[in-house]
């Protein structure tokens, strides 16, 4: 009797088909919540990088027009994945009148876009600098 005792003992050791099932569901559950953490980690880090980038190239570009003559007008030209438009107008409405001033104060304006997925984004910066009429 005590060798049948033990081999019911033997055959009850161990896991189920079932309990090892839902172990892997689980275990699948937890990887599934944990990469889409980590994939959306990345994807806020590479917006991130890119709006810098954006930045810098937008900011370049006001800097790069501090030195020169300004005329108003469009242009528009395209770095790796990043469309830059610059525009550049007269404010005459922010001399005040009478004043005999050599200096016309422009607008400048940048405005840097690309697309993120299917989302476009855009970064825009202006000015305003005064240079001879």
């Amino acid at each position: 009797m005590s060798e049948m005792r033990q081999r019911a003992d033997d055959t009850t050791a161990g896991f189920t088909l079932v309990e090892t099932l839902v172990a892997f569901a689980i275990a699948v559950v937890l990887l599934g919540a944990i990469y889409d953490i980590y994939s959306t980690g990345i994807r806020a880090a590479t917006v991130a990088t890119r709006y810098g980038n954006a930045v810098s190239m937008a900011q370049s570009t006001l800097e790069s027009l501090t030195n020169v003559p300004l005329s108003p007008g469009d242009t528009a030209d395209r770095i790796g994945i990043f469309e830059r438009e610059t525009t550049v107008r007269a404010r005459p409405d922010l001399v005040p009148e009478g004043s005999q001033l050599a200096l016309m104060p422009y607008e400048i304006m940048v405005r840097v876009a690309w697309r993120e997925g299917l989302r476009r984004r855009a970064v825009s910066l202006s000015t305003v600098r005064l240079s001879p009429s």
